[in-house]
């Protein structure tokens, strides 16, 4: 029996009948420019297989993979929709943003997706009611803009439309951890994962709304490059926690699996530090008085 055939399964979900194998997914289903291995494959097919998901429907499921990243499975938000309506517990869902108001900051929990002219975007919320035994109860879940906003056009042009979704993804996905297992949204994403949108038509597109390119890894020159301006703004010790800092910000722990696009970001932000805190101009005086 061929790799391809070991692979191979068949199984029946809401959206019909499903056939998959390696080299289908490989073929047909990957979405992005990099080149997925047979264990991402294989776990691709288990995952829908187990999830009951149907990725030849356009919207349903995504294996995107970027260079040499690891692949990520992207649910599409309409399937956690269907789920939820398709579970016999579940009664309906209440979601909307949070935001600050005017000049006191009040923060308020909105319902829906309309922010005011002066009102600032703070964050989404979902609550889900469903029945457990004879009771209803509810799962609530509150997710701020700041950690998931990855800046490109879709998050500009909708911002509240999209954290409102991670909201009601996140949500669903605790209360019904069975059905949504191990599946999470494009919109979910961190920003130093993918910058990915997932169009009508199921093309993977970037923040620019043009076919994704792959964001590679920095280089090791690139590495020593922001230690030595950090080292000498603020010496070893403390440039190194200027760093770890900044890339915790980013959601990394360290610059081993930094991209070049997360580089000059975190580049950016600390030669705005360095300004901000007159180190550049003390070294400089302290050098001339030598």
């Amino acid at each position: 029996m061929t790799k391809n055939e070991l692979m191979a399964v068949n199984y029946e979900t809401a959206l019909g009948k499903v056939q998959l194998d390696a080299e289908t997914v490989k073929q047909y289903l990957v979405k992005g420019n990099g080149a997925v291995s047979d264990q991402e494959v294989f776990l691709f097919v288990k995952m829908c297989q187990a999830q009951r998901l149907n990725p030849f429907v356009t919207g349903e499921v995504y294996l995107i993979k970027f260079g040499s990243q690891p692949a990520q499975m992207v649910v599409g938000y309409d399937t956690y929709k269907r789920r939820a309506d398709e579970n016999p517990a579940h009664l309906f869902t209440e979601s909307g943003i949070v935001v600050s108001r005017g000049s006191t900051g009040e923060i308020v929990q909105k319902t829906g997706a309309c922010l005011y002219p002066t009102e600032t975007l703070v964050g989404g919320w979902c609550r889900v009611h469903k029945i457990k035994g004879d009771k209803e109860v509810t799962t609530y879940k509150e997710v701020g803009f700041n950690e998931y906003n990855k800046g490109n056009a879709i998050w500009k042009e909708k911002p509240c439309t999209m954290i409102e979704k991670v909201a009601i993804s996140q949500c669903l996905r605790e209360a019904y951890p069975k059905d949504y297992e191990g599946l999470y949204t494009a919109e979910e994403l961190a920003p130093t994962q993918y910058s990915v949108v997932v169009d009508q038509n199921g093309e993977v597109i970037d923040g620019d709304g043009t076919p994704a390119v792959d964001d590679e890894l920095i280089t090791q020159s690139e590495r020593q490059t922001l230690f030595a301006r950090a080292h000498d703004a603020y010496g070893k010790e403390d440039g190194n926690e200027v760093i770890k800092k900044l890339i915790a910000d980013e959601g990394l722990r360290s610059t081993s699996q930094m991209t070049k696009s997360v580089f000059r970001k975190v580049m950016e932000k600390l030669e705005d530090e360095i300004l901000a805190s007159g180190t550049d101009e003390a070294a400089t005086e302290a050098e001339a008085t030598e």
